[in-house]
């Protein structure tokens, strides 16, 4: 169950909400399996390196509970899967690294960066 849908259920949802309150699931099943699919390892299609490297940026010094926060926050705009996959990687990341997020820090990046140096190359090699 979703945040949106705890919140509408203690909110007193009635039954002739249900139908809204499907098709909202439906929607956001469907929107955590692209973003599951984008955790993936895969090449990364047009727009999806670029919007990891936006998410590191913009994460970079942040703490676990501004992560979090961020994460929710593009779920609820309806980010790209790539986006809120990444936002939840860091996410998750920081809840066991203790320290405001760098991606000098984060073993995940910094294999990212040594498996794209021993390809010679920046088009394949897995997400990201």
């Amino acid at each position: 169950m979703t945040y949106r849908n705890r919140a509408a259920e203690a909110a007193g949802a009635t039954a002739s909400e249900a139908p809204a309150a499907s098709a909202e699931a439906a929607f956001e099943a469907a929107s955590e399996a692209a973003v599951e699919a984008a955790a993936e390892p895969h090449d990364p299609v047009p727009g999806e390196r670029a919007a990891r490297d936006r998410v590191r940026a913009e994460a970079t010094g942040m703490t676990h509970h501004e992560a979090e926060a961020a994460l929710e926050a593009a779920r609820t705009a309806g980010a790209p899967p790539a986006a809120v996959a990444e936002w939840q990687r860091v996410e998750e990341h920081l809840v066991d690294h203790g320290g405001p997020y760098a991606p000098e820090s984060d073993p995940y990046v910094q294999g990212q960066l040594t498996a794209r140096s021993h390809h010679g190359h920046h088009g394949h090699g897995g997400p990201g």
